[in-house]
């Protein structure tokens, strides 16, 4: 198998889309098919699942000439540390070899004779992880928000409790954190500013979710312009961040928090 990034925006944003992997989970496995670059874990709480999916014509270069998927297991804070050493207008090249099934290689070249090539060997790791089926699921509510103002939003409210309760009918939106010691924030979100939104007729939603949780989701807001968001009565809210095409997204689905009165 022999990948290629030599894209400066998408080689970027492929190491930043494992900056932050290891706050939901220590090794995963990057499933390589050959139509597409899949990958899935769940953080060890059971509390959140997230998804990377990247089509084969998302990479300049994609050589898979085996007829099953090639499975890797691979710790996530170490591969984010080898994509963090990549210099500017370095090439990204992933190779590996089924002979040599327990490390993978990741070179970083470059024609700029002021910017040394770096080669990189990674060791794996077999994980007993199988991949979950998640069901479709209608949902009640979807909205489309600017990323970078959500994110703001949810750090602001986590100022004030680690649960964050959201209120959505046909005509607005509220955004509530509250706790003792703090106090109470509320964000209504007026509907005409939003890019998109979308309510079953009657619908009126609330549901509670974890802040923490969502500061991590958050913390890739910089990927994407927008993120939208789908809301289900006693559902995981899912979240997704599109990566330039409808088949390129990182998507998070996040367990509502449960109500035991």
């Amino acid at each position: 198998m022999n990948i290629l990034i030599d894209n400066q925006q998408k080689a970027d944003l492929f190491a930043y889309l494992f900056q932050h992997i290891k706050l939901f989970s220590e090794y995963v496995n990057i499933m390589f098919e050959k139509e597409r670059m899949y990958l899935q874990s769940m953080d060890s709480s059971r509390v959140s699942i997230f998804e990377i999916e990247l089509p084969n014509n998302w990479f300049q270069k994609y050589e898979h000439t085996n007829d099953a998927a090639i499975c890797i297991g691979i710790n996530t804070n170490i591969l984010y540390k080898v994509l963090n050493a990549r210099d500017k207008n370095q090439v990204v090249s992933i190779v590996y070899n089924g002979e040599d099934a327990d490390k993978l290689y990741i070179h970083f070249t470059c024609d700029n004779k002021d910017i040394f090539d770096k080669h990189f060997e990674i060791p794996l790791v077999e994980i007993e992880n199988e991949l979950l089926g998640i069901p479709e699921f209608e949902s009640q509510a979807d909205l489309t928000i600017n990323s970078i103002n959500f994110a703001s939003i949810i750090n602001q409210l986590q100022i004030f409790g680690d649960q964050l309760i959201i209120d959505c009918s046909e005509e607005k939106i509220a955004l509530c954190s509250t706790s003792q010691e703090t106090g109470k924030m509320t964000v209504d979100i007026n509907i005409n500013d939003l890019d998109s939104f979308a309510i079953n007729e009657g619908e009126n939603l609330s549901l509670s979710f974890s802040l923490s949780y969502l500061h991590n989701i958050c913390l890739y807001s910089k990927i994407s312009k927008d993120i939208e968001i789908k809301l289900t009565r006693d559902y995981p809210m899912k979240i997704t961040y599109l990566l330039g095409d409808e088949n390129s997204k990182m998507t998070f689905y996040l367990a509502p928090k449960i109500n035991d009165e």
